[in-house]
């Protein structure tokens, strides 16, 4: 897939296709590559803005990385492409920043479809001790090489892509700083999508997967979809990604949500 790159301060905006506009929020470590296995078939229905976070994929750091920091981000980079309203497509930290733009700048989104998005987790000793843990400089180039391999249960090639990226990345000392940082950022106070959850006003797509470890359906799940009070929620064998682990079920619940036809086999 050939992609225009638009550039926001050195953030890397990654477009494609035609139609309405999506945008892809990635998870902390990865990239707009992440969704490779459905950019294709998203390109047939919109047109895609593929964002890489600060600090990773191709864009530069433009501000201290963080969930918050980057949940702040984003409604100012919907409006420099003008070309809203939106349906933010958000996974993991893209779902935490997903939640709080529909939100707060309710004018910039049309849709929210989240794939297992942060903010829900508990703020226990257990979880504040993982993500101190993960957010161990020393640690986390260990870090970013076990969790695709534990949150990512589905082989694709997709998967195996990331898996390979993730562990490329963590050969990069600015990389794996970038990933811990954005870890310790999950322990402050104002990371929580709870409060601004419950004041989303546009249709939700809420799709879990049930076998990711990091982000449980039990207890984050449960969380996200008693705040999403009118999502439509979809549980999943999979994953932290259905988008790369079933791409193809992944897309037949967007093409229904967003009311897009299916696709005829060329």
């Amino acid at each position: 897939m050939q992609f225009d790159i638009i550039k926001f301060g050195d953030v890397a905006i990654h477009s494609t296709g035609s139609g309405p506009s999506v945008v892809l929020l990635h998870a902390n470590g990865g990239s707009h590559h992440d969704f490779d296995g459905v950019i294709d078939s998203l390109a047939k229905h919109a047109t895609v803005y593929a964002v890489d976070w600060p600090g990773h994929g191709d864009s530069g750091v433009t501000t201290e990385p963080g969930a918050c920091a980057f949940a702040d981000l984003l409604p100012r980079i919907l409006e420099s492409l003008g070309r809203g309203p939106y349906t933010l497509i958000g996974n993991s930290v893209g779902g935490f920043a997903a939640i709080r733009t529909a939100a707060r700048h309710p004018h910039l989104v049309s849709n929210l479809v989240l794939v297992n998005p942060g903010g829900f987790t508990p703020r226990w000793p257990t979880t504040f001790l993982a993500r101190r843990l993960f957010g161990w400089d020393r640690f986390a180039p260990f870090a970013m090489r076990l969790l695709p391999r534990l949150y990512l249960r589905r082989r694709t090639a997709n998967v195996d892509a990331i898996r390979t990226a993730m562990a490329i990345a963590s050969q990069s000392k600015a990389q794996a700083q970038t990933f811990a940082k954005v870890w310790r950022s999950f322990t402050d106070k104002n990371h929580s999508a709870s409060p601004d959850a419950v004041n989303v006003d546009v249709p939700v797509l809420l799709v879990w997967g049930t076998q990711d470890p990091v982000l449980p359906w039990m207890v984050d799940g449960r969380r996200a979809r008693k705040s999403l009070r009118h999502a439509q929620v979809v549980k999943l064998h999979c994953g932290h990604q259905a988008f790369a682990e079933m791409p193809n079920q992944f897309m037949g619940l967007l093409r229904e949500f967003l009311g897009w036809k299916e696709e005829v086999p060329s």
